[in-house]
């Protein structure tokens, strides 16, 4: 009877995992699939809000750089990489069209690497090394470059890298 009771017990534990999995797979399948101009109409709000903090943040910064502020210009930088970063962290949770899924994970390092890029570039400024800066600052644009040829069948405008505000 003890030996019924664990069969029995072990039975019912796989029969919720299976309705559970069904279940799962049920909304899974009721789910639409992203589309990619769904996907744009997602993401591109996100990117909005990135590209005009970054626009306000980096205003001044060559002015900054001009004028010796390199801390404050550093400072800058690391807003503009913190911005990014929380960016790219959205657009990672947007559920990605299956046939763009490729493109999209090669467009999101090329984000990743130019957050990267901007977190260097405040660091190297605020270490008061400007030549160091001025180099780092000449990959970020053959990095959006990539980003946006990548996507550039989507149709996006503010998701667009404009690099000129960089450098």
């Amino acid at each position: 009877m003890h030996k019924n009771f664990r069969i029995s017990k072990t039975l019912s534990a796989a029969v919720a995992v299976l309705v559970a999995t069904g279940a799962f797979a049920a909304i899974a399948m009721a789910a639409p699939e992203q589309t990619r101009e769904s996907y744009v109409a997602a993401v591109e709000p996100v990117c909005k809000t990135s590209a005009k903090a970054t626009e306000r943040t980096l205003a001044n910064v060559r002015k900054e750089i001009k004028e010796g502020k390199l801390k404050l210009a550093g400072s800058q930088f690391a807003s503009a990489a913190t911005a990014s970063a929380t960016a790219t962290k959205k657009i990672k949770a947007v559920p990605q069209p299956l046939e763009d899924k490729a493109k999209l994970t090669q467009w999101i390092g090329y984000l990743e690497d130019e957050r990267q890029l901007l977190v260097d570039i405040g660091k190297a400024l605020k270490a008061g090394k400007k030549g160091k800066a001025v180099g780092l600052s000449a990959r970020l644009t053959p990095t959006g470059n990539l980003a946006n040829n990548t996507v550039l069948g989507f149709g996006f405008d503010y998701c667009l890298i404009d690099s000129s505000q960089f450098s």
